[in-house]
């Protein structure tokens, strides 16, 4: 019975953490500059970000976050990074039974990883764009487990028991 009630209560975890297809992916939104008062957009300045659900936002149009680190040297180095969702909603018009209709596509431009802009000296700053995929990829110092791998290691053990132990 113990066996019994231990692989359900395995199952029922495991299909807890599945990640919703219909959920939009979790960014951590941090820019270096003060938005404009006319855009309604919170303040969440990077120097004063902490890993707070202040920083947290739903992106619906990106299946990427996005981190852009930036170096200057004028005539000191200053460093600056900005967290936010990856640019990647494309919005067109589309023509259809004599009217005009928005249309909007994800475009998906992107590869994990980070990348250095190449200005061949034209620039006195570097600038580096990272892109990740899953919730909350974008941060800095730490690593981010989606509930999906928590989950998923729960049933890999589940199913390691059933082998081995059989």
């Amino acid at each position: 019975m113990g066996a019994v009630c231990n692989a359900f209560l395995t199952v029922i975890l495991f299909l807890k953490y599945i990640p919703d297809p219909t959920s939009a992916i979790k960014c951590f939104k941090c820019s270096v500059a003060i938005p404009m008062y006319y855009t309604k957009e919170p303040l969440r300045l990077c120097k004063n970000f902490d890993y707070s659900d202040h920083f947290i936002v739903d992106c619906p149009y990106s299946t990427f976050c996005m981190k852009r680190i930036s170096t200057a040297k004028i005539p000191v180095p200053i460093n600056g990074v900005e967290r936010d969702c990856a640019l990647q909603k494309l919005e067109t018009q589309e023509y259809t039974n004599g009217k005009w209709h928005p249309l909007i596509t994800i475009e998906e431009p992107y590869t994990e990883g980070c990348a250095t802009q190449d200005d061949k000296g034209a620039r006195t700053s570097v600038i580096e764009h990272c892109y990740c995929r899953g919730d909350l990829c974008n941060s800095s110092h730490r690593i981010i487990i989606g509930k999906w791998q928590y989950g998923l290691t729960a049933l890999s053990l589940w199913i390691l028991n059933h082998i081995v132990y059989k």
